[in-house]
């Protein structure tokens, strides 16, 4: 294999490495280097892990069948360099019986060789990449943009390579993330409404600061849990609400503190609202004050006593269109509306469980 196929090959064969450490459950790696040696035909890779260890991998191929003498001294030689604190050999072409057999040469572990043929490399790597994707909840992608995937992959390996850079796993999972939702940004699209939950428990009403406008101000907490691996976005959140042919439109503007007492005080104090991001893994908890969109169409007045539908929505970065957390329906009456031109708040629990008991 000339020096040129052969480089391809290690970049193709780290990546199937790569990926297969991306799902593993021990020996987690925080880092990697790879330096390709073209004239040798080997390529070496160095790795980290969270634990603070190290192994040194080093790659070698031939299209002609591999001795156990040349294994035994590549392992040697290998061992000798004192760079980390574990050893791989891994081979790609066809190697004799006796080397399988006797590994592990001076503490080198030498796994099954990977074939030296490129496309049996690709069609492997393509693989691994479906795994990865399935843990990620990300809809499988057509054959082509998988295998695009992997020669995009590999090209940047190389360009990392060609300079010795130490590539973070954290930067290597977004290179990933990244390409897949240019590729395929359906993909993307539906991992975010899988992995991303919008928690509401109550509505807070309250008077405007303008009470000739008597429209309820509202506070909504709101809980917004991130279960995927990458980042994602809040831009906006919308409230609809309804009812007797009315229309109205409710938009956050503040993010209230926790800290101070009484509706009031806390929107002396409150930060706008704008977009926020949720780590992966966690969730971030807002307590969001609406208030209503003045826009033809949308009356802007006090509440009339009866029923009120409310409908949520959630608009995140990356998606096309907002999608809606929750229905429900309230009732008015007199008590609610004595708020206004108060000091006092009405908190109300939006719990399915008084309608599942009205019902036993």
């Amino acid at each position: 294999m000339g020096g040129r196929e052969a480089i391809r090959g290690f970049s193709i064969q780290t990546l199937i490495c790569l990926l297969d450490s991306l799902q593993a459950n021990e020996g987690t790696w925080v880092a990697v280097t790879i330096e390709p040696d073209s004239i040798n035909e080997k390529a070496d890779i160095f790795w980290e892990f969270s634990g603070g260890g190290s192994r040194l991998q080093q790659v070698k191929s031939s299209k002609n069948q591999i001795g156990l003498a040349d294994v035994v001294s590549w392992c040697k030689e290998l061992k000798a360099s004192g760079q980390a604190e574990s050893y791989q050999l891994m081979l790609a072409g066809p190697i004799a019986a006796a080397v399988l057999e006797k590994a592990p040469f001076d503490g080198v572990d030498v796994p099954p060789p990977s074939p030296i043929d490129i496309l049996a490399l690709t069609d492997q790597a393509i693989t691994k990449l479906d795994r990865y994707l399935l843990l990620k909840a990300i809809d499988p992608l057509p054959v082509a943009v998988r295998e695009s995937l992997v020669y995009l992959i590999s090209a940047r390996l190389l360009e990392g390579a060609a300079y010795g850079k130490r590539l973070a796993r954290e930067e290597f999972d977004g290179w990933l993330l990244h390409w897949i939702a240019v590729a395929y940004p359906e993909a993307i699209k539906q991992r975010l409404s899988v992995d991303c939950s919008v928690l509401w428990s109550s509505v807070e009403l309250s008077s405007p600061a303008e009470i000739s406008r008597r429209a309820f101000e509202i506070v909504l907490p709101l809980s917004v849990i991130n279960g995927g691996a990458s980042t994602a976005v809040v831009e906006w959140f919308l409230l609809r609400v309804s009812s007797q042919g009315r229309e109205m439109r409710y938009r956050p503007v503040a993010i209230m503190p926790e800290t101070c007492s009484g509706t009031l005080n806390r929107k002396e104090v409150a930060k706008a609202f704008g977009e926020f991001a949720i780590c992966p893994k966690s969730a971030v908890r807002y307590e969001l004050l609406f208030t209503p969109i003045e826009r033809a169409g949308y009356v802007v007045d006090e509440w009339p006593h009866g029923w009120h539908d409310l409908e949520l929505f959630v608009k995140y970065s990356g998606q096309d269109m907002p999608r809606s957390v929750k229905k429900i329906s309230i009732l008015i009456a007199m008590d609610e509306s004595s708020v206004l031109g108060t000091k006092r708040v009405k908190s109300i629990s939006i719990s399915d469980l008084e309608s599942f008991l009205d019902m036993l």
